[in-house]
């Protein structure tokens, strides 16, 4: 079944050219397909008009918060810059009398990696690249092997207050009535795909296990599932 699904999606997807795996595209690049949204590692310029002392280069932590002077501790990742500069305007806004200030992304989209899991024949972490969907993912792994639900990928993403969900994904319906957002959902950063083995009953169990085993710690954050999204395995 696996197998058979994997080449409809090859037919439907097209190549996959391997120079364009090897290369990440810069941040605009990205903005074609969706509005960026800044995540842990990147590297922000952030740069006030009236108040350019205080224009300051801040990298953003694996919890996604980055400190900056007079305002302490500000939440940047999963906003757009657009919103974050927003944010930081309303911060500032006790502090200074034109709190005008600017958010660009120096170094971002390079960095930014999903990690694909499981039952799939080359477990690993893959660049972000733009219209990267849960199907393409596990096809740059190899495919998913014949052991694999394909009903009941799951998707490990934390949300913006650091919390992390457990997505579930029914790939296998792409036979039945093609790839839509519910069943080829596009990735985000520091997603991690994992291919379900069919054999396993408790679900939550086996990912929480092989999370503790296999994940590198380069994914950016730790995972903390306490049975999130549970549907009763």
């Amino acid at each position: 079944m696996a197998r058979s699904l994997l080449l409809a999606a090859l037919c439907l997807l097209g190549p996959i050219a391997a120079p364009a795996f090897a290369q990440a595209p810069a941040p605009a690049a990205a903005a074609a397909g969706a509005e960026y949204r800044i995540a842990a590692g990147d590297e922000l310029a952030l740069k006030f008009f009236y108040a350019p002392e205080l224009n300051e280069t801040a990298t953003v932590r694996p919890d996604g918060r980055i400190h900056l002077q007079l305002v302490g501790e500000v939440r940047a990742a999963g906003q757009t810059p657009q919103q974050l500069a927003d944010a930081l305007k309303r911060a500032y806004a006790g502090s200074l009398r034109y709190p005008e200030v600017s958010v660009e992304v120096e170094k971002g989209f390079a960095r930014q990696q999903v990690f694909v899991g499981g039952e799939v024949g080359r477990p690993g972490a893959q660049p972000l690249l733009p219209g990267l969907t849960v199907m393409r993912a596990l096809i740059v792994a190899q495919g998913p092997t014949d052991r694999a639900a394909l009903n009941r990928v799951a998707i490990l993403r934390r949300d913006e207050s650091g919390a992390t969900r457990v997505i579930r994904v029914d790939a296998a319906s792409q036979a039945r009535r093609g790839a839509d957002d519910g069943n080829d959902p596009p990735l985000q950063p520091f997603d991690v795909v994992l291919a379900v083995p069919s054999r396993i009953s408790r679900v939550n169990k086996w990912i929480d296990q092989y999370v503790r085993r296999n994940l590198p710690v380069n994914v950016g954050f730790s995972y903390d599932l306490n049975d999130n999204n549970r549907r009763g395995d």
